[in-house]
């Protein structure tokens, strides 16, 4: 039967059962395949060449990916999967970052690594501390710039319930520098038949105008789980001072070392705190 009309026929038969109030006699014509009838042989959709448009990044103008938090308190704050379903990471950033010439690192000493957390919003009875560092990427040449980050902080929440809702606020509770009450629910128990009820899977995501619709799309079906595969900011298509091209080795063939702009991450990370600090996330990309 071809697919279309099968489709009908599943339409059909479903209306019918509804109006009669009867069950169907071709139940098995509606059937949704799902991974464990696989596998199934691949199919890849051709390319349409009209779908194909010139991408803009976000500038460091949009108020989206500007820095809102004053001091050190918490910023571009994430959620990521931990090596089994009891445990995730709560990571972000304090202070600012730097690039120039005459940039100087952060200390970590300064500022502790803290999450409260608990099932319930207030109080939240439990608290872990983990460790903090600094990234910074300093060029050998002249007229390169600099870049130091903010302070980055990690912490592993462990002893965790399976898919249950989990609510925290993480910083620093002497200074005190602590974020508002975030959540985040956590995967099921490993096992073959279970698994998270909805994954995102997203790749290249990139900062441009499109990314603000993709990910969008992405915090309106509320998914339980976000796979991050392949390049995320591009910030490898970029010089120091910010200047930015489609195709680096086309437009700076004569730049001393492969150079990139480091504030986009901190963009990015500023820009996907909404979706990222609620929705657990696995993957990474490639690109420096």
């Amino acid at each position: 039967m071809p697919k279309g009309a099968k489709a009908w026929v599943c339409i059909i038969g479903i209306f019918l059962d509804l109006i009669n109030n009867h069950s169907w006699s071709h139940p098995q014509l509606c059937k949704i395949p799902t991974t464990l009838d696989g596998p199934f042989v691949p199919f890849t959709a051709p390319f349409d060449p009209s779908l194909r448009g010139k991408t803009v990044d976000l500038p460091d103008t949009d108020p989206r990916v500007q820095r809102r938090v004053k001091g050190f308190e918490p910023e571009q704050i994430s959620v990521t999967l931990s090596a089994t379903y009891d445990s995730v990471w709560i990571s972000w950033i304090t202070g600012e970052s730097q690039i120039g010439y005459n940039v100087k690192p952060l200390d970590p000493k300064t500022v502790s690594s803290i999450v409260r957390y608990g099932q319930l919003r207030f109080p939240l009875t439990h608290e872990a501390r983990g460790y903090s560092l600094v990234y910074n990427q300093f060029y050998p040449f002249e007229g390169l710039q600099n870049y130091t980050s903010g302070i980055i902080h990690h912490v592993r929440l462990t002893g965790l319930k399976p898919s249950t809702l989990y609510y925290y606020r993480c910083g620093d509770t002497s200074i005190p520098a602590m974020s508002d009450i975030f959540f985040f629910k956590t995967m099921p128990v490993s096992a073959p038949q279970n698994y998270p009820g909805r994954i995102a899977i997203v790749g290249d995501l990139g900062l441009t105008y499109n990314t603000t619709t993709t990910v969008s799309h992405l915090n309106s079906n509320k998914p339980d789980l976000i796979l991050l595969i392949g390049d995320v900011t591009y910030a490898n298509l970029y010089l120091t001072n910010g200047t930015s091209a489609d195709c680096y080795t086309c437009s700076f063939p004569d730049t001393p070392i492969h150079e990139t702009y480091q504030p986009r991450w901190d963009y990015w990370g500023r820009f996907m705190q909404n979706l990222v600090s609620k929705v657990p996330t696995n993957g990474g990309g490639r690109e420096p």
